[in-house]
Parts: C-alpha cells; sequence; structure tokens
C-alpha cells in the first residue's frame, strides 16, 4: 500500500503504507509509467491512436481524519490520427470485482477543466488518474487478488468500449509511486454513497 496527498480536495486527505504487490493486466502488452500496462488500439477496425490502462493498486486516504483504501487505475489516451476529438465521461469509466460488484470513481485527477467530461484532440494525450472506493473487508492489496477496469472512449466512428483484467504478483516494480498530477479534480458528489453495487444479467424472456 503506498502513501499518497490531494492536497486540492476539501478536508485533508493522506495515506501510508508499502505494498509488495504490482497489478499486471492479463494482456500485458506495453510499460506506462514503469508498470505493465494493456495498450489497446483504437478504432480496432480502424486505429487512430490508443489506450493504455495501468494500476497503482489499493492506495490509503484519510479524509478527515477517516481511512478510506481506495483503488487507483491510470488511463492514457492518445488521438494519434482522428481529426474529429474523441469524448469520455470519466464517471462512467467503472471497476469491477468479483462477487462483490461494480463501482464508479469517486476522485479523477486529470488537466482538463471540464470534468468529468474530456475531449482528446488529434495529437493530445489525456492522463487520467480514477480513485475507486472499495468494499469493507478490502483495506490493501493483500485482499484484492483480481479486478477489472471497464472503459469506453467515443470515437467518430463509434463508441469503443473494452474491459482490463489486472491480477495480483507479488514482486515490485523499480518505480516510484505517482499521484494524480495534474491540476484539475473532479470527485462524485454522491460520494460517500460511492460503493460498488451488484450488477445482476438481464433475463431473456
Amino acid at each position: 500500500m503506498r502513501a499518497i496527498v490531494l492536497g486540492c480536495i476539501a478536508g485533508a486527505l493522506a495515506g501510508c503504507g508499502a505494498s509488495s504487490y504490482v497489478y499486471t493486466p492479463e494482456t500485458t502488452n506495453a510499460v506506462a509509467a514503469g508498470l505493465p500496462a494493456a495498450r489497446t488500439e483504437i478504432p480496432q477496425e480502424h486505429p487512430q491512436g490508443a489506450v493504455e490502462i495501468t494500476s497503482y493498486g489499493i492506495t490509503d486516504l484519510q479524509l478527515q481524519g477517516a481511512r478510506v483504501p481506495s483503488l487507483h487505475v491510470r488511463m492514457l489516451v492518445t488521438n494519434d490520427g482522428d481529426d474529429t476529438p474523441w469524448r469520455l465521461d470519466t464517471s462512467q469509466q467503472f471497476a469491477e470485482i468479483a462477487g462483490e460488484g461494480r463501482s464508479a470513481p469517486m476522485y479523477v485527477n486529470a488537466d482538463v477543466q471540464t470534468l468529468p467530461n474530456v475531449t482528446i484532440a488529434r495529437g493530445e494525450r489525456r492522463v487520467l488518474d480514477f480513485y475507486y472506493p472499495l468494499p469493507p473487508r478490502m483495506r490493501d492489496d493483500a485482499a484484492l487478488p483480481h479486478f477489472e477496469m471497464l472503459w469506453q472512449v467515443a470515437t467518430p466512428e463509434r463508441t469503443v468500449a473494452s474491459r482490463t483484467a489486472f491480477d495480483r504478483v507479488e514482486r515490485e516494480p523499480a518505480v516510484a509511486y505517482e499521484l494524480g498530477f495534474a491540476p484539475y479534480w473532479w470527485y462524485d458528489p454522491f460520494y460517500p454513497h460511492a460503493v460498488f453495487v451488484h450488477v445482476h444479467a438481464r433475463r431473456s424472456v
């Protein structure tokens, strides 16, 4: 578990601890900030850029004196050649844990003032840091062996939606922990009511 400070959010946010784990995408094919990442070219039928997903695992936040474990996932979106800007709603990027359900982010960090909505123009690269609440019993990385990030980006051709699965690996990469470094933050106005909720498949009739 790693420590961070979110000075720009109302209330003191801090953390402490260390972890011997790293989360590795099941389809690792890239490296982002020194961590294993999954890169997906989009749209797949006519690639104009890519999405890269990586994770720093569980981070301890301190919000008004209360410990709030959160799952930190970083999403990098690069528009290399599409003249029409891509669109992304950060509130619609979800984390899913088997047996626990699905959650929207409680905090998002990026370098744009338009959060929760982001546009990625041709030649732009956006770095988005998502912080998800966790079920009460998951207080550190040892309790989270696997999770999935469900993401979507709207391109002119279509909305590209996919999921990136992560497995916990018992090793520590040679990389310093990075808090979301961009100047702008967005938080779920319904937090702390943001929790993992079970998603039930609709039965066909």
